[in-house]
C-alpha cells in the first residue's frame, strides 16, 4: 500500500482533502500534528515555505509544501476514482479546484484571522490589517459576507449554465475539485468558529446556492468520503 507522511493542524483547511483523496486512492497517511498546534512537525524549520499541509511519499522521499501540488502528485501518481479521465477534465476540474482555493484564500483564511483572534501585523500577508482596516471585526464580517455572496453567486450562476453538473460538477464522477467544495462547505456549515458567517444567514450561508449544496450533498454520501472525515467538522474549531 502506498504510504505518506501528512504534517497539518487539528482544523479541517486545506488538508481534510488530502486525507480523503488517500481514502479513495488506497493511500495509508501518518497524521503528523504541526507546531503551533502539536509537537510532530516544525513547519517553521522543516517545510520549505514555512507552511502545512506538508507531504512526504515514503515510496521515493518526494517532499511537497503546497495543497494543490500534493493531490495532483498523489492523483496522477496512484491513480483512482479521481484521477482525470482526460487532459481536458483535469483541466476542467483544475478551474474548479482554484474556485476552491480562491474562495479558501480570500473568505475563509481572513475569517479564521477574526474567529481566532489574530491582532499580529504580519500573520499572514497583511491580511488581517486588510480584513479590518477602516472599521474593525464588525467591518471585516460586514466585507468578508459580500465577498462570499459574491464569489457563492458566480459559482452557482456558472454551473446552472452547465449541463454537464449533477450529481458532482463534471456529471457522473466525483473530482478532487468535488472534493475540496465538499470541505469548504461543511467548513462554513459545521465548523464552530463559522458561527459568525452562519449568523449572518440565519444559519445557512449557502441557501441561495442549491446546486452547490446537491453537489455538497452527493459527495457526503461516499463511503470513502464518510469514513474519513467522522465527526470532524463538528470537532474541529476552523
Amino acid at each position: 500500500m502506498p504510504e505518506i507522511d501528512l504534517a497539518y493542524l487539528p482544523i479541517v483547511g486545506r488538508g481534510e482533502q488530502i486525507n480523503i483523496v488517500c481514502a479513495m486512492h488506497g493511500i495509508k497517511v501518518n497524521s503528523m500534528m504541526s507546531k503551533p498546534m502539536g509537537d510532530d512537525f516544525d513547519k517553521d524549520i522543516e517545510a520549505p515555505f514555512g507552511t502545512v499541509p506538508w507531504m512526504r511519499d515514503h515510496s521515493n522521499g518526494l517532499e511537497l509544501n503546497d495543497s494543490m501540488a500534493i493531490v495532483q502528485y498523489l492523483i496522477t501518481k496512484y491513480q483512482g476514482p479521481l484521477t482525470p479521465k482526460s487532459p481536458e477534465e483535469g483541466a476542467i476540474i483544475g478551474m474548479y479546484w482554484a474556485w476552491c482555493q480562491d474562495y479558501y484564500s480570500y473568505v475563509l483564511s481572513p475569517f479564521h484571522d477574526i474567529i481566532t483572534g489574530h491582532n499580529e501585523p504580519f500573520w499572514r500577508n497583511l491580511r488581517l490589517t486588510d480584513t479590518l482596516a477602516d472599521g474593525g471585526k464588525e467591518k471585516g464580517v460586514k466585507n468578508l459576507v459580500t465577498l462570499h455572496k459574491n464569489r457563492t453567486k458566480l459559482l452557482e450562476e456558472y454551473l446552472g449554465k452547465n449541463t454537464i453538473v449533477k450529481p458532482f460538477l463534471l456529471g457522473n464522477n466525483c473530482s478532487y475539485a468535488d472534493i475540496f467544495l465538499f470541505t469548504i462547505v461543511k467548513t462554513v456549515k459545521d465548523t464552530k468558529g463559522f458561527s459568525i458567517l452562519r449568523d449572518e444567514y440565519a444559519g445557512n450561508p449557502f441557501k441561495d446556492c442549491p446546486l452547490i449544496e446537491e453537489i455538497t450533498a452527493e459527495v457526503g454520501k461516499i463511503d470513502k468520503v464518510l469514513e474519513t472525515i467522522g465527526n470532524k467538522f463538528a470537532e474541529c474549531p476552523i
